[in-house]
């Protein structure tokens, strides 16, 4: 991921986040309308969010409806298609690594959990269950 790639995405708000994401798992271009219906809130809440997208270059919106009815259809441009995918990707590995992560903290079957942190011999800081827990989860993540 670029330093661009990585400020731009530090930089969307959630709402901004979804509806890249929902472009992209469309295949890239969709109707704006089934966008709101997929993430569940209404246009006029939404359409802001979609013109911060377009601002930024990552969406492009067009109007396929007609005199009297305004429709839009919004593309990702380049750039939003590789900021979508780099969300997607993330958001997969989050729930893998947050599910791997959570279910093997030692802590959760600790024999000493009720008394710890009560004394000075038995803490978080000095525990050699979690330090170990610790150590290998920073060496898988790094190899």
């Amino acid at each position: 991921m670029s330093d661009n790639t990585s400020l731009i995405i530090k930089e969307l708000s959630d709402k901004e986040t979804r509806i890249l994401v929902e472009v992209y798992r469309a295949g890239g271009e969709v109707m704006l309308k089934d966008v709101w219906k997929a993430i569940g809130i209404r246009s006029k809440a939404g359409m802001p969010f979609v013109n911060k997208l377009e601002k930024k270059g990552l969406l492009i919106k067009e109007n396929v409806g007609s005199k009297n009815k305004v429709m839009y259809k919004v593309k990702l441009t380049e750039l939003g298609m590789a900021i979508a995918k780099e969300l997607v990707e993330a958001g997969s590995l989050m729930k893998v690594l947050t599910y791997e992560l959570l279910t093997k903290i030692p802590c959760f079957f600790c024999p000493y959990i009720d008394v710890c942190g009560t004394t000075n011999e038995i803490t978080p800081e000095k525990c050699e269950f979690i330090n170990k827990w610790i150590y290998e989860a920073l060496r898988q993540g790094s190899g």
